[in-house]
């Protein structure tokens, strides 16, 4: 059954995102391309004799070999990835089968060299540079016209019954399919190739009465631009196409001619779209974040005219926020150079300039004067100039979808917080930050970018009777990262124990600190996990901790979270025994709505219990809350136990917690989590009027 419009439109949206990302997932091979290139076309010779002499007469071959494998297969490697990229997302429908990626690929590889076979001999440079354009059609085509085929009956009568192995059925099922459309691809690339081919010199015939390079030269640009923006190399095509319009290297300027050499050497400034102008925009507008790590990669290679980090890294390629000032400054650019060289400014010295020549020498080199070097500078200003208010909105909506992709992968990270290590085995955008802010987070612990913030704790007659540590995580990229989601991603990635400890002895000096200014009667309440308690030696760790700093026991609380629930084992039932023998006092945190179970009341001594925020909000809205509440507060008190209460905002709600039997308030009605410093400065202030009522 056919699908219908809807699925068609987001298929064709796919279609585009593949083809801009297949040049994204084959930058390795451009990139191994780009370095075999600047290495075998140096454009200083004392560095090539350099070269030479370090590396053999023979190591040009192995970087025109490197070259061969990457660049020369580039055409082939679109059509095969954007093939597979298209199937993969193609939308599916619920009773129809899908097209497995790996086969569309080897269907499109099979169509390309087929139509490749239509120009003559298949040799290796029909899979080169020059086929881009070939590769898109086919990458797009293969799967386009390989999903109604493999749907249609009478191609089905290989296929064998779908409860065989798998492999074998989809093999069966899509061989007649991809037989007759490798035929079709054949017969219409033999077709196109055998259609009359215009004779394209009326062009230069017509542009001669206007004069060619005034006309002919900008239009030459611009097409290219607009080849490029599509992803298909402009260069190869006017020069396969439109060669007889261009004067070639060496040769000197011709007014029937267009001056290529004009146009490698003050246009393409950096590569194709004068990118060397768009990367001193990145870095003056990109100040961190990927823009400005792709501009410092960039860098290099854009000295030697080699901008496919940007082209398909930024990237240009399809890219409609950068489509104007990419068409825009070479067009700019090639106006200057062009009037120069008609009034004599400037002479086109009959020179070979090689294309990886860096742009000012190349300036020097082709016209023996600073004119020359003075006109590149020129055009280096004015394409920054054309790029850098796109760089700087693009830079705003990069910012924005950056941390929507952040708020949406913290709120996965946490919503499957409980099936163990889901978010960071996932293969999508999810798992990238899930996986990044893991190591961030590593990578963060004892460093200033970690801290602990205190908020006060009270009785209802508004003495202070301790503080809740409250872990606190600043990113250098997406700033403040809620506390849940740094607990979800120390407990998937295993690093939990290290923050944990390091939490606690952060608390510890910090009450140490407290104690040498009058504050010893104040508890100090730290989180822990539910994990850390399988950790061998977490009571050890915990008293070590209270050695080093000076402290009693009774000073530190220590708040089991409920992350997850209390583990059962003989590890956990040392750890919690450990501590309370040690004199800890140990709190059941969010109890109430979490996965805390009255049977955990059983294995250790309470010392508080902390009623779950959400039902503490709702106290004066629901009564089913303050039923619950109650029931908590008397399980609390029968077992010696003090309940505390987190959230209070309003005094209504502190005084109708306090009836229900809650004896410790905590939340903004007194204060926020203040930092180290500000907290000390409350702590003083709200002691001394006690201290002074009960002297």
């Amino acid at each position: 059954m056919p699908a219908d419009p809807p699925r068609h439109a987001t298929y064709r949206a796919g279609a585009l995102a593949a083809v801009r990302d297949a040049y994204v997932v084959l930058l390795p091979i451009s990139l191994f391309g780009v370095v075999a290139t600047l290495l075998g076309q140096f454009p200083i010779p004392a560095v090539r004799a350099w070269l030479e002499s370090r590396l053999g007469q023979g190591w040009t071959g192995t970087a025109d070999a490197v070259v061969q494998s990457t660049w020369g297969v580039l055409g082939l490697a679109l059509a095969v990835t954007i093939a597979a990229m298209v199937a993969q997302r193609a939308p599916r429908g619920a009773s129809r089968e899908p097209l497995p990626p790996i086969w569309v690929a080897i269907s499109a590889l099979v169509n390309f060299t087929l139509c490749a076979s239509a120009t003559g001999p298949v040799t290796l440079q029909s899979f080169g540079q020059g086929s881009m354009l070939t590769g898109i059609i086919v990458g797009l085509a293969t799967p386009a016209l390989l999903r109604p085929l493999a749907d249609w009956a009478p191609m089905r009568r290989l296929a064998i019954g779908y409860d065989s192995n798998p492999v074998f059925y989809h093999a069966t099922r899509l061989t007649l399919p991809m037989i007759l459309l490798g035929l079709l691809a054949k017969a219409a690339a033999e077709l196109a190739w055998r259609l009359p081919r215009p004779d394209l010199r009326w062009v230069a015939e017509q542009a001669s009465d206007f004069g060619v390079e005034w006309l002919l030269t900008p239009l030459a640009v611009a097409v290219n631009q607009i080849l490029w923006f599509f992803g298909v190399h402009g260069g190869k095509v006017l020069e396969s196409h439109f060669g007889f319009l261009f004067t070639q290297a060496g040769e000197l300027a011709s007014q029937d001619r267009v001056p290529r050499v004009l146009i490698d050497n003050f246009v393409h400034l950096g590569g194709s779209g004068a990118t060397l102008g768009l990367l001193l925009a990145l870095l003056i507008a990109a100040r961190d974040g990927q823009n400005r790590r792709l501009a410092q990669l960039s860098w290099l290679p854009a000295l030697f005219n080699v901008n496919e980090l940007l082209m398909f890294g930024l990237p240009l390629v399809l890219n409609p926020r950068f489509v104007l000032p990419f068409v825009l400054a070479p067009l700019v650019l090639v106006l200057p150079p062009l009037l120069a060289l008609h009034q004599g400014w400037i002479v086109l010295q009959p020179v070979q300039i090689p294309w990886t020549t860096p742009v000012l020498l190349s300036g020097w080199w082709l016209t023996g004067s600073w004119t020359g070097v003075g006109l590149q500078a020129l055009g280096l200003g004015l394409s920054t100039a054309i790029y850098l208010p796109f760089v700087r909105r693009d830079e705003a909506a990069r910012s924005a979808e950056r941390l929507d992709a952040f708020q949406h992968a913290s709120a996965v990270i946490v919503s499957e917080a409980p099936r163990s290590d889901t978010p960071l085995r996932r293969s999508d955008h999810v798992g990238v930050i899930a996986r990044g802010l893991l190591h961030d987070l590593e990578r963060a612990i004892g460093t200033p970018a970690l801290s602990l913030v205190y908020q006060p704790q009270h009785r209802l007659d508004g003495s202070v009777v301790g503080v809740e540590a409250l872990l606190r995580w600043q990113h250098a990229g997406y700033g403040a990262v809620r506390t849940d989601v740094v607990i979800a991603l120390a407990e998937q990635g295993a690093v939990i124990a290290a923050l944990g400890a390091w939490v606690v002895d952060q608390a510890c000096a910090r009450k140490a600190q407290w104690n040498a200014l009058g504050l010893p009667q104040l508890t100090m309440s730290v989180n822990v996990s539910p994990l850390q308690l399988s950790q061998p030696g977490l009571h050890r760790r915990v008293a070590e901790a209270l050695a080093r700093h000076r402290l009693r026991p009774d000073e530190l609380e220590l708040e089991i979270t409920e992350s997850r629930g209390i583990p059962v084992g003989d590890t956990a039932d040392e750890n919690l025994a450990g501590l309370e023998a040690l004199g800890v006092g140990l709190a059941m945190d969010d109890f109430g709505m979490g996965h805390a179970s009255l049977l955990h009341l059983r294995r250790f001594r309470v010392a508080a219990i902390k009623v779950d925020g959400s039902l503490s909000r709702e106290v004066l809205a629901h009564p089913v809350s303050a039923d619950i509440i109650r029931a908590i507060a008397t399980l609390g008190h029968t077992g010696g136990a003090r309940v505390i209460a987190e959230f209070v905002e309003t005094r209504e709600q502190r005084d109708r917690l306090a009836t229900l039997g809650c004896d410790v308030f905590q939340g903004y009605l007194y204060s926020r989590a203040l930092p180290a410093g500000e907290c000390l400065a409350y702590l003083l202030r709200s002691v001394q009027p006690v201290e002074a009522a009960a002297g």
